[in-house]
């Protein structure tokens, strides 16, 4: 019974209509698949965009919406999942991402903006065109059935979290502003 994570606000700008559209075909191979979208409604239309799609799709049932939660509650949702999706039109280095990352969730995103500079394809995520519901479902197939590649995606992409946290950031700030200070002094 895989669970899909979908953490993002319901905003055009995130795609949460593809969520169901990608669902719907994976339940043809998958059909116990369940998605969690996890969010609050920026009143956009989005949310009911979303959920019209999912009933029109069929999958509305296999759908939890639980709204807007607060942060301390993520890692709860976060724990139930398989797989995290990102259906992002317009990103650079999404925190929800790295959060999934960081809990041992593979990731499934699309390619869009700094996400090609954040994540890398086939080693620590999956990267799929923007709005393609087949190539997300070919994808989170790919993370049910393809030995290994779960647990490596699961392993790099804690990886690649850890080295984004900020313990890990800050010293190359550090360093960095001390050699532009000397250059300045110079």
């Amino acid at each position: 019974k895989p669970t899909i994570i979908w953490l993002r606000a319901f905003h055009s700008i995130y795609n949460p209509p593809l969520a169901p559209r990608a669902l719907a075909l994976i339940s043809r191979e998958f059909p116990e698949a369940r998605m969690i979208m996890v969010g609050p409604d920026k009143g956009d239309g989005s949310l009911a965009k979303t959920k019209q799609e999912a009933s029109r799709l069929k999958v509305l049932d296999r759908i939890e919406f639980p709204g807007g939660v607060p942060r301390a509650v993520v890692p709860k949702f976060l724990d139930r999942g398989d797989i995290f999706l990102n259906t992002t039109d317009v990103d650079n280095t999404p925190v929800s991402v790295l959060e999934a990352m960081a809990s041992g969730l593979c990731v499934v995103s699309t390619d869009v903006g700094g996400i090609p500079k954040l994540l890398t394809h086939e080693q620590d995520a999956l990267l799929v065109p923007r709005d393609n519901p087949e190539a997300i479902a070919a994808s989170v197939s790919r993370v049910l059935t393809e030995r290994g590649l779960a647990g490596g995606l699961s392993q790099r992409g804690r990886k690649t979290a850890e080295n984004s946290d900020w313990g890990a950031v800050l010293p190359q700030w550090m360093a960095l502003l001390k050699e532009l200070n000397k250059e300045v002094r110079a």
